[in-house]
């Protein structure tokens, strides 16, 4: 199954991934998380408004990589990058693509204006050496005959979104999601096996981590009910509290 002239093909057209580790964005922080890893995030959550495919997303995080190993850019352009890679990959890989999406502040004016938009997509184009048909991960599982299922398409999500997994070559992050689905009868390197593990490891820390917050917020939540009791029976109005915008 992993010698067909399909793999081998797609072996030859993979381009190694032009990242600069020592690149700022990819410093993790106290909590162990790079702005990098934030800009993706934010990146799938503005892709889930759209029913576009997983390579759209692969291939927008590529951009992002490739443009940050180049460029230097500012915190204030970091969203600008992000939307023009996911404009971009949507152009290439979609049959029917989004009009311009538009970015705005919490007063409801432009973050950037028109130009700037098309001069990123130039950058982009332009860093990517006009090539913007790059070999992603789903591409190997595809050519080992492994089904695009929501299991495989939220594992490949979850790798997107940190850096320190994603690194790897894209050959090896199909293998090793094969080795993570526990496909025996396949004979996996040591090299192979250590990153699946990492993917396992690192799924378990995010579950552990979305249970402590869902925890702290039931028992948030049982304290608001028990000050909303105690006002109702006074018959205090409750003020209205708005949420604020997060913000990457």
């Amino acid at each position: 199954m992993l010698y067909s002239s399909q793999i081998r093909d797609l072996l030859i057209r993979e381009k190694s991934k032009p990242i600069n580790q020592l690149n700022e964005f990819y410093q993790n922080d106290s909590q162990g998380i790079c702005r990098r890893d934030i800009l993706v995030q934010w990146i799938v959550a503005q892709a889930s408004q759209f029913r576009h495919s997983l390579k759209t997303i692969e291939l927008a995080v590529i951009y992002i990589d490739s443009y940050l190993n180049y460029f230097k850019i500012t915190q204030e352009y970091l969203q600008l990058l992000g939307i023009s890679a996911y404009s971009l990959a949507t152009k290439f890989n979609e049959t029917e693509t989004v009009s311009q999406i538009n970015l705005y502040d919490s007063n409801g004016q432009n973050l950037y204006q028109k130009r700037e938009y098309d001069e990123m997509e130039e950058q982009i184009i332009k860093v990517m050496g006009f090539q913007l048909n790059y070999i992603t991960s789903s591409d190997y599982l595809l050519a080992m005959n492994i089904e695009i299922n929501e299991n495989v398409q939220s594992l490949l999500m979850f790798i997107l979104l940190d850096f320190d997994i994603y690194k790897h070559s894209h050959i090896e992050l199909a293998l090793a999601i094969v080795a993570y689905l526990q496909e025996h009868s396949i004979q996996f390197t040591e090299r192979i096996l250590k990153l699946s593990k990492n993917i396992h490891n690192k799924i378990l820390k995010a579950q552990e981590i979305e249970i402590g917050k869902q925890e702290n917020e039931d028992s948030k939540s049982k304290l608001r009910n028990q000050k909303i009791n105690k006002k109702i029976t006074k018959n205090k109005d409750l003020p209205h509290q708005r949420t604020p915008k997060q913000k990457i």
